[in-house]
């Protein structure tokens, strides 16, 4: 009988003690596999969960189906918003316009270092790779805030700055540099842990450069040019 008493009684522990391993919040895996605890935390693209022995665990995002908050099951509501601090991007497009004597298709490379304010509102410093007339260097200050708070949203960008020539002089071609600045609007969504998105925008850029053209040894003439380009911009582009 005493031993039938104890059994009860272990039995009845157990199964307290189960209940109290599967109490508070629960992370279902889509491996398959269930912790729970308490969910302390969601940040910069991670779960991080206390069970209850006092151990924590952090999971990313792509690594979770979905969450229970005290029993309330969740599927995956919680947005992640761009972390604060410096981070870098690189993006990649055309610009599209006219030809006149120019290609009606522009390449443009843009590697940036960045600054995230608030979660939303991003300053970057642009460089990179331009083709107007010659190739340029561009140096361009860009805004740009996210209208949604939250991971997938449309955003509004301006920037402008200066080009600076990279073939200096050619013969007798001397390029003087020139200046741009862009607005437009986009569409930002998550991949793993960075973020990935597309722009549409407006591009003004404006260029001098000077010729020289020798008739005979005695009279040489020069002529400058100031060249004006406006362009539909269509770009893809990463930030981590």
């Amino acid at each position: 009988m005493k031993k039938l008493l104890f059994l009860f009684i272990l039995c009845i522990f157990i199964s307290v003690l189960a209940n109290a391993q599967q109490g508070g919040d629960t992370l279902y895996l889509k491996n398959g596999s269930i912790v729970y605890g308490k969910l302390v935390e969601v940040k910069d693209n991670l779960y991080r969960i206390k069970t209850a022995d006092g151990f924590l665990f952090s999971f990313a995002s792509d690594e979770v189906e979905k969450f229970t908050l005290e029993g309330k099951s969740e599927k995956k509501k919680i947005e992640f918003n761009d972390p604060n601090g410096f981070g870098f991007g690189i993006e990649t497009g055309f610009l599209i316009g006219e030809s006149n004597e120019h290609f009606p298709i522009l390449f443009v490379f843009n590697p940036m270092l960045t600054y995230t304010l608030k979660t939303h509102h991003t300053f970057g410093f642009v460089s990179g790779v331009e083709i107007f007339d010659q190739l340029y260097l561009p140096l361009q200050i860009e805004y740009r805030t996210n209208i949604l708070k939250r991971s997938v949203s449309p955003f509004i960008y301006a920037r402008g700055g200066g080009l600076i020539p990279l073939s200096g002089n050619e013969g007798y071609e001397d390029y003087k540099g020139g200046w741009t600045f862009g607005i437009g609007t986009g569409f930002r969504w998550p991949i793993a842990d960075f973020e990935s998105y597309i722009k549409f925008g407006f591009r003004y850029a404006y260029t001098v450069h000077n010729e020289e053209y020798t008739y005979n040894t005695t009279f040489p003439v020069n002529y400058t040019y100031h060249e004006i380009f406006y362009r539909f911009v269509m770009k893809w582009g990463f930030k981590f």
